[in-house]
């Protein structure tokens, strides 16, 4: 699976939007896929069924909850043996949102309904059954010890410490060895711990006639695909045609542990990248890749040559090319003439000479894949745990459907699937006829999103699932810019304590400070974190935009767009644009980021909407341009508390009381918003509702204070705002809006400063304030 949070993440995170993560047999995967849980696979198992009538077939997803905008499929290949297939099946299902599932076995088979009942849902022939909906994880892994094992080899590595022989084996010496092996077999110092336990995922599980499914012939080859949702035809019509692909996993940990495997983050997304958007016509390009990484296991016993299907005992540089070969055929091999099914890789491993007795292959839930894999690729035999767990901590079955434990749930959440999402069915959403007659409104992005209800389970359940690992305040971060969750706040807070500080474990870790420090608006403690971090000049953008710094920034912004034109890059560059006041060329880039956007998740396209509305009503004095994007920020996730406050305030301006109170309401209820509970409070107030319109205005007041007390400078800016309306204390502003100036001197911020000064007739004061923000911003046209 993929459950732990990569710096490829984090620095998405710090260049503009929030987004995240995750790890298990398919683990470490790229940021495209990370920040699509819901199109995440984590792991993939088939096995023949114990009366040898049927296949048995499990993806686990790594969101809590499958979205209606991408189809899941297994691809069974079939023929007479193995290698050599002539018939191909798919299996494929599609969700609502309010989780009805709808598969296909090619256009054989079908069945539709809520199949999250353990029994599942059983066709009309009953030669399919299915289940979907939560169970534990049944992989495990020491994620942390293998991580700290290959970190080992690295830094010989780049030490030159290991020069490789003819074939690429880096040759470690014996200390290093034994570095290796002794990390491996802990965490973080102390025994193994297996990363994943009591991990939940979302089990699409499927049991189906061989015959089915085998017309090609008994050996069967299987792997999994999450695809773009097509639209679903008539009854007739047979299932939808695949989509664009989004992941991919054959064979546990090949698509992750042999691409670039201590190569850098941005040379190991690109490989992963076109790898999980392959088709098996090109498969084969990534064996000498995959080759480059299996003479890096071969090296790690200190004996190179002994790696299972090596080609010669001697070093030549086409040792390990039969394995590689094999191995990019990333799909699971199943003898479906076989109930017996205990050995991983046995077809294969049978195929090419090994003593092993009957048995199916593929894999079940009980196999210890990483034992055999690894030991197979470090010493040729499939008899360790390197990584010192050899299971995991709940029992699973390979006969008793849905085969997978049962999930422990946490407390006050349920296991149904269609009743958790009926309010998805609930939202309201963006006229798409009127987007295409009115030219102000947005594009929308270039492919559909799942919906926000169920984007926002499968982000908390993420949260729930890193627990105190480092990745659940990474993801928490979106909860605070999406969903005004300012809890997060307390947790940044905690990062940020000079402990912390201390304590952190070189680079990655004080860049994370960073970003707490950011977090909280304390701007100069963050910019000496980064100095002690030694931070790239890129890793310094984001704050520099922050502090109204954004041509400084824009340079590095530019050049790293040009260099890597990505999602990222763009948006970044877009944003430090809108900070000079260059708004179609920010626009402009912002759109170019769109097309980068290749997710489900709607996450990163509303922040990007919020953004531009942002852009055009505050700066470019447009407020219909700006409502438009607002309201596409909303449509992609409704409860988007930013969004809905600042189209609220454009819907007051235009004399829209209901549909701002409306909006208003729904932010007041989810997050207790200060600034949506005054502007409710001056709403009821001018419709005459007195006493209810001064209560929400004093509750406004108690909560900025409250915040404030915790975390002065996040929210000097929105309090100073407050004051100088609805709080009516002119002097309370200017001490805010003085306090949020020494943060960060941003024209916003000295406008802010201006207003309060003006507010106590200091006249003296705001005129000192123009000159030096002219000064330090001269006027630009937008």
């Amino acid at each position: 699976m993929k459950h732990l949070i990569t710096p490829s993440i984090a620095a998405l995170m710090s260049a503009l939007f929030l987004f995240t993560p995750a790890e298990a047999a398919d683990h470490l995967d790229t940021p495209t896929v990370i920040a699509d849980p819901a199109a995440d696979i984590g792991d993939l198992y088939a096995w023949t069924s114990a009366d040898g009538r049927r296949l048995n077939l499990v993806m686990d997803i790594v969101g809590k909850r499958f979205s209606d905008q991408v189809q899941y499929v297994f691809l069974v290949d079939s023929g007479q043996r193995y290698g050599a297939t002539t018939v191909g099946t798919r299996l494929l299902c599609q969700f609502e949102a309010a989780g009805v599932v709808r598969c296909w076995v090619g256009r054989e088979d079908g069945v539709q309904g809520d199949a999250g009942a353990a029994a599942g849902l059983t066709s009309r022939s009953g030669r399919l059954r299915v289940f979907a909906g939560q169970r534990d994880d049944p992989y495990f892994n020491n994620v942390r010890g293998t991580r700290a094992a290959l970190n080992a080899a690295a830094e010989a590595i780049r030490a030159d410490q290991a020069p490789p022989d003819a074939s690429g084996v880096p040759r470690f010496d014996e200390r290093t060895v034994k570095r290796i092996g002794a990390l491996w077999g802990q965490t973080e110092g102390g025994p193994a711990r297996n990363f994943l336990a009591g991990w939940t995922t979302s089990a699409l599980v499927v049991s189906v006639d061989l015959g089915l499914v085998n017309a090609g012939g008994p050996m069967l080859a299987v792997w999994g695909r999450t695809e773009r949702r097509q639209e679903v035809p008539t009854a007739d019509a047979g299932p939808p045609p695949p989509g664009a692909p989004i992941d991919r996993m054959g064979r546990a940990l090949t698509g992750n542990a042999l691409l670039a495997t201590i190569g850098t983050d941005e040379a190991a997304n690109a490989l992963k990248e076109a790898y999980n958007r392959a088709g098996p016509a090109d498969w084969q390009d990534f064996a000498p890749e995959i080759g480059r990484n299996l003479a890096l296991y071969d090296g790690f016993d200190g004996v190179a040559g002994n790696q299972w299907l090596v080609e010669a005992k001697e070093a030549s540089p086409g040792r390990h090319r039969r394995l590689a070969a094999l191995l990019a055929d990333d799909r699971l091999w199943v003898d479906s003439r076989q109930t017996r099914c205990e050995v991983y890789l046995a077809v294969e491993r049978r195929a090419a000479g090994a003593a092993v007795p009957p048995d199916c292959g593929g894999r079940t839930p009980l196999v210890n894949v990483n034992a055999v894999f690894r030991s197979l690729l470090i010493r040729g035999t499939p008899d360790v745990a390197d990584d010192g767990v050899t299971q995991d901590d709940r029992a699973h079955s390979t006969v008793d459907f849905p085969f997978l434990a049962a999930a422990v749930m946490p407390a006050g959440s349920t296991a149904s699937v269609a009743s958790a999402a009926s309010a998805a069915l609930a939202v309201s959403a963006v006229s798409a006829a009127a987007a295409a007659s009115d030219p102000s409104m947005p594009s929308r992005p270039a492919a559909a999103t799942t919906q926000g209800v169920i984007a926002i389970a499968n982000l908390d359940h993420l949260i729930h699932q890193h627990g105190t690992d480092p990745a659940a305040w990474e993801l928490s971060l979106m909860r605070l810019q999406f969903l005004a969750d300012y809890r997060v706040l307390d947790q940044a807070a905690a990062l940020a304590a000079p402990s912390t500080v201390d304590a952190a474990r070189g680079a990655a870790g004080r860049l994370r400070q960073a970003r707490a420090l950011t977090t909280l608006h304390r701007f100069a403690q963050a910019e000496r974190v980064l100095d002690a971090a030694r931070a790239t000049p890129v890793q310094r953008a984001a704050l520099l935009v922050a502090t109204g710094r954004a041509g400084q920034a824009l340079p590095v912004l530019r050049d790293e767009a040009a260099r890597r034109p990505d999602f990222a890059s763009l948006s970044a560059l877009a944003r430090a644009e809108a900070g000079v006041g260059r708004l179609e060329a920010a626009d402009r880039h912002y759109a170019q980021a769109l097309t980068m956007l290749d997710t489900t998740w709607p996450f990163p396209a509303a922040a990007v909407a919020f953004a531009r509305g942002l852009m055009w009503t505050e700066q470019g004095g447009d407020p219909v341009r700006g409502a438009a994007f607002y309201e596409e920020a909303l449509r992609l996730l409704p409860d988007y508390a930013a969004a809905g406050i600042h189209l609220a305030e454009l819907e007051l301006a235009r004399g829209d009381d209901a549909s701002a109170q409306s909006r208003l309401l729904r932010v007041v209820r989810a997050s207790e918003e200060p600034e949506a509970l005054a502007l409710l409070g001056e709403l009821h107030l001018r419709q005459g509702e007195t006493a209810l319109g001064r209560e929400e205005i004093v509750r406004a007041k108690r909560r900025y204070e409250a915040l404030l007390a915790r975390h002065p400078q996040a929210f000097a800016d929105h309090a100073a705002e407050f004051y100088l309306g609805a709080g009516r204390d002119a002097r309370r502003a200017w001490v805010l809006a003085q306090a949020n100036l020494r943060e960060r001197p941003t024209r916003r911020a000295y406008l802010l400063a201006i207003r309060a000064a003006e507010a106590l007739a200091l006249t003296r004061e705001a005129a000192s304030l123009r000159e030096r923000r002219d000064a330090r911003h001269a006027p630009h046209a937008a």
